[in-house]
């Protein structure tokens, strides 16, 4: 993993963090080169603590000891806390009690202030046990020492821990919002299909049954797209998304099942690469456009005209087209209507700002263009 900015923050919020055995991020290493900086960092400190109070000290040597103990304490800690975590495991850590939490964040840095002076004193060249038996007062000291530092070390992960948890919290309400404002879209949309699609549905019958004597194959040809276009249309009604592919055979028999009604007033032309068809796309969301350009452009023009759908890659955004060279949206309607407010919904709740919605005057005829992020 390359170190980035990015990255070193990440793997710096991670050691500071009261969950830090989940999933470091970044080399493992790094997080040990973090310990001997903070190591680094304590003995420079309490150097130039110690020569603020007594100027006549030796410096130098002073560092040298505090360096020496300050590694041994910190790398101590850590390690206690690496075994502690293989040993007990992340799924027992998570369901810590308090007490628990307590005992587990604030035992291990007192064991190992203990454990790393010996080892550090002990590397030093001290003889350890002699110098408890001579300076018993030494070991007060080191408890004091070690209770100061893991009570800043415990109240500083509970505060992350609370802030974190409150963090957690905003996310899963912002969350609940989105998924019932697109449930709230979705039912709205199926609202509007119910009243379209029997109207629809009844007109392609009563064609049907017009046609049976006078014209039985383009009867046949109707109901055969009329099922097809029924099957796409429960399957669509059950999915969240589907594929590009399905939503162009969709319009295909719905365009088809029109072109039989209007006849030569009506052609059609759906260009869906087959590279985009595999594309994920909320269902249904070309057809409110394919009926608007037919209702509004193509209908009321005597001589007809041609709906056309293209689908295209640009960039990293996925193109879709409906255009027809019909008469075009009316100064009331060009923007707006029931159909593109609840398309324009259906796309922010999708997609939020990463989706766009443009329509255009095509001479003749209109042009509607949604720009979506390519799965």
């Amino acid at each position: 993993m390359a170190l980035d900015a990015a990255t070193l923050r990440a793997s710096w919020r991670a050691w500071w963090s009261p969950t830090y055995y989940r999933g470091r991020p970044g080399p493992g290493w790094l997080q040990w080169l973090w310990t001997f900086l903070f190591n680094c960092a304590i003995a420079v400190g309490l150097t130039l603590l110690g020569w603020g109070f007594a100027r006549r000290i030796d410096v130098w040597t002073a560092l040298q000891w505090n360096f020496v103990i300050a590694q041994s304490i910190g790398f101590t800690i850590h390690l206690l806390f690496v075994v502690a975590q293989r040993l007990l495991g992340e799924a027992r850590m998570d369901r810590f009690t308090a007490l628990q939490r307590v005992a587990f964040f604030a035992g291990i840095p007192i064991t190992g202030v203990f454990i790393g002076y010996g080892i550090g004193l002990a590397a030093l060249g001290v003889d350890v046990p002699q110098l408890v038996i001579e300076r018993p007062s030494l070991l007060v000291a080191i408890l004091l020492l070690s209770l100061l530092l893991s009570t800043f070390w415990y109240r500083f992960l509970a505060n992350k821990a609370r802030l974190a948890e409150a963090e957690a919290e905003r996310e899963r309400q912002h969350a609940r919002a989105v998924e019932l404002q697109r449930q709230a879209l979705d039912a709205q949309l199926r609202s509007l299909q119910a009243q379209i699609e029997p109207h629809f549905l009844f007109n392609t019958l009563a064609n049907v049954v017009s046609l049976i004597d006078s014209a039985p194959a383009d009867a046949r040809r109707m109901l055969e797209g009329l099922i097809a276009l029924l099957r796409q249309s429960l399957a669509a009604s059950r999915a969240e998304r589907v594929g590009l592919g399905q939503e162009a055979e969709l319009l295909r028999a719905y365009l088809g099942i029109l072109a039989i009604r209007m006849g030569p007033r009506l052609a059609f032309e759906i260009d869906v690469p087959e590279p985009l068809r595999a594309q994920r796309v909320p269902p249904l969301l070309l057809q409110p456009l394919v009926e608007n350009a037919i209702r509004h452009g193509l209908e009321p023009k005597v001589e007809g005209g041609a709906v056309r759908v293209r689908a295209r890659q640009e960039g990293d955004s996925l193109v879709l087209e409906v255009s027809d060279d019909g008469l075009g949206f009316g100064a009331t309607t060009r923007g707006g209507g029931v159909g593109l407010d609840n398309l324009r919904q259906r796309l922010a709740a999708h997609y939020g700002e990463r989706a766009r919605l443009s329509i255009e005057d095509a001479a003749p005829g209109t042009r509607v263009r949604l720009a979506l992020p390519l799965a």
